[in-house]
């Protein structure tokens, strides 16, 4: 059950790279859930080369005595702890990690195709143009939900939680910023009410996203559970999807503010009485910095449809996720059979693993490239950083290729491009940027940078006052990767007089300055999902953290997403990544090929999304 909320995002070397699974496909390394369609014949081929599988029978039962731990309880290393667990809000893998096994969509990106299919509903919608109306020129997606959906207090999964998700996700004065914009689009939800199994939701506009965004991007969450006073029940839909009316309404009405005050509390993002929905598993515990843990709903409902639905199928009794951010003290728990799971194992320790045989008798290595990115996010809206020659300067003085060889063991690829490299829009005939220190040096000083006082840094006259070109880099204080990165880079950038002052804080710090804007540069990665949707982080209204785009990019934007002819999409998909490419808010590092390490009494498989595994479908073997 893979689903792609917005784009989740996270701080380079804090953890293996994550979800979308938005929602998804919404959160940060800071870095969302979602699945496919238009680009499934791109995409199909490319899948079937990543998906490796895993399924760890290089080992036979007779090993089984050397097994520490016998149980069907999976016990998984995070790199940090989760921020929270509402669907909505999180906005880490972390938390992303957990919610996926707590909450369903309607639709879901299968692992293996990359395609979108069912989850929550029967099948993919009924698609109809709208031809009259108020919603003429758009489309309606006609769903229906199983009919053995129910939530734990054996009331069906309905529509009407449906149209309760989409007014949570719509309310002002929820913390749901960066989701709301995927829903700009959403015209109306209709319930059957002869049978509220079915509902129609119309989108204002024929996108090729259209089908995602009605069935892929949002948890469905009970009402009955999140809303028992029934307060949004007092404000139409049409009310919030106004932006202007639901702003003047979140002023003036008690309801959608007193709804707001609970959802956004810690009771609902960490008590296991408050939270939950119809997934396959509870939220039994969870102690900060210790451990969160999930268990199998002994009368789950997707329990009867698996003959029709094997995708439902879910095994372990319980899955235990342990934050250790330190990597030599998860790697001690890794080797002691304390955890069961592991990826983003560090390139050298994974080489020594490798050649460990006791160690290989008892877990299972395999790599897989994943979906997703790391790079420098630089904060554009800087005075010192909003010359676009500073930023390409900078792309100049890092050495990338360095960094994949040196800091990764060469476990990674350099891309060109901030979308996958097996998509159709992306550039295959642009090469990724190299190090250029005299191309750096060159734009410097065309953007009126140079050393007046000789003392090695450069400096420019700026709102009437002499500043230097000093840069604090934001960087991943539990990672000796993130470090090491720093330190190339600032040794590079010393050499074109560029000051580079290392600045290491823990991941939630560093995700707290992101969403506050408030950093020049940032050490980070980001999930990609099949399916390209640049509005999120790249139209000026959308979740956008680095100042990027003007009008003319959000025309372009908004043009793409209207665009249903494939070829003709694609086109203006690669004009934007040229424009991308030239404003240089994000220096692209490289795709990380992860790491994994998975205990030989389970079969399993990995996948290109992030996390890299699958934990409540590791099945033990017999």
């Amino acid at each position: 059950m893979r689903n792609f909320p917005p784009l989740l995002c996270y701080a380079l070397g804090t953890l293996p790279v994550f979800r979308r699974e938005p929602p998804t496909s919404i959160r940060f390394f800071c870095h969302h859930t979602l699945k496919m369609h238009t680009m499934n014949r791109v995409l199909l081929s490319t899948a079937f080369l990543l998906l490796i599988g895993f399924s760890c029978k290089n080992s036979d039962t007779a090993n089984a005595d050397l097994f520490k731990r016998q149980t069907s309880s999976v016990v998984v290393r995070m790199e940090g702890e989760a921020d929270r667990l509402n669907p909505y809000l999180t906005t880490t893998n972390y938390g992303s990690m957990v919610v996926d096994n707590l909450f369903m969509h309607l639709l879901t990106f299968n692992p293996v195709t990359l395609s979108l299919e069912p989850d929550l509903a029967v099948s993919r919608p009924v698609v109809r143009d709208i031809s009259a109306g108020p919603f003429a020129g758009g489309v309606a997606y006609d769903f229906e939900i199983l009919k053995e959906a129910v939530w734990d207090n054996g009331t069906p999964v309905t529509g009407y939680d449906y149209l309760f998700s989409v007014k949570a996700a719509l309310n002002p004065l929820v913390q749901a910023a960066p989701l709301r914009a995927y829903l700009a689009d959403l015209a109306d939800v209709q319930v059957d009410a002869a049978n509220p199994k079915k509902f129609t939701v119309s989108l204002y506009e024929k996108t090729f996203l259209g089908e995602e965004t009605a069935g892929g991007l949002l948890a469905v969450l009970p009402e009955f559970r999140y809303d028992p006073a029934g307060l949004l029940r007092k404000t139409p839909l049409a009310d919030l999807l106004d932006p202007t009316i639901a702003e003047k309404r979140a002023a003036t009405d008690a309801s959608l503010k007193e709804f707001a005050d609970a959802f956004n509390s810690d009771a609902f993002s960490r008590d296991p009485k408050k939270i939950g929905g119809c997934g396959p598993y509870e939220l039994l515990q969870w102690v900060t910095d210790q451990q969160i843990v999930l268990r199998k709903k002994a009368d789950w409902w997707g329990e009867k449809v698996l003959k029709a639905r094997p995708s439902l199928a879910v095994y372990p009794d319980s899955l235990i996720f342990r934050p250790i951010p330190n990597p030599a003290t998860a790697l001690a728990a890794l080797r002691n059979e304390e955890i069961d799971v592991m990826g983003n194992i560090p390139a050298e320790d994974f080489q020594q693993l490798k050649a460990d045989a006791a160690f290989n008798a008892r877990y299972a290595l395999g790599t897989v490239h994943s979906m997703a990115y790391y790079y420098i996010g630089v904060n554009s809206r800087d005075p010192l950083l909003q010359d676009k020659r500073v930023r390409q300067a900078l792309s100049r003085v890092i050495d990338a290729a360095e960094i994949v060889e040196e800091v990764f063991q060469g476990f990674g690829k350099r891309i060109a491009a901030p979308v996958p490299p097996s998509a159709a829009y992306y550039p295959s005939n642009t090469e990724p940027l190299t190090v250029d220190l005299e191309a750096a040096k060159k734009l410097l000083a065309e953007a009126g940078w140079k050393d007046s006082d000789n003392n090695g840094v450069l400096d420019k006259v700026l709102e009437g006052k002499r500043s230097d070109l000093q840069l604090k880099y934001l960087l991943n204080a539990s990672s000796e990767q993130s470090r090491t990165i720093g330190l190339l880079i600032q040794s590079n950038a010393r050499k074109v007089g560029i000051d580079i002052v290392l600045d290491a804080k823990e991941p939630t710090s560093i995700l707290e300055q992101l969403s506050q804007r408030n950093f020049q540069l940032i050490s980070a990665g980001k999930t990609q999902t099949p399916l390209w949707n640049p509005m999120q982080n790249w139209h000026t209204e959308g979740d956008n953290r680095f100042g990027f785009g003007d009008t003319q990019t959000d025309a372009l934007i908004e043009d793409i997403l209207k665009t249903m002819d494939e070829n003709a999409r694609n086109e203006k998909m690669k004009k934007l990544l040229a424009r991308i490419r030239e404003e240089q808010v994000e220096i692209l590092l490289f795709s990380p090929e992860d790491r994994i390490a998975i205990h030989q009494r389970f079969d399993a498989k990995m996948t290109p999304f992030s996390p890299g595994f699958t934990p409540n479908q590791f099945k033990l073997k017999k």
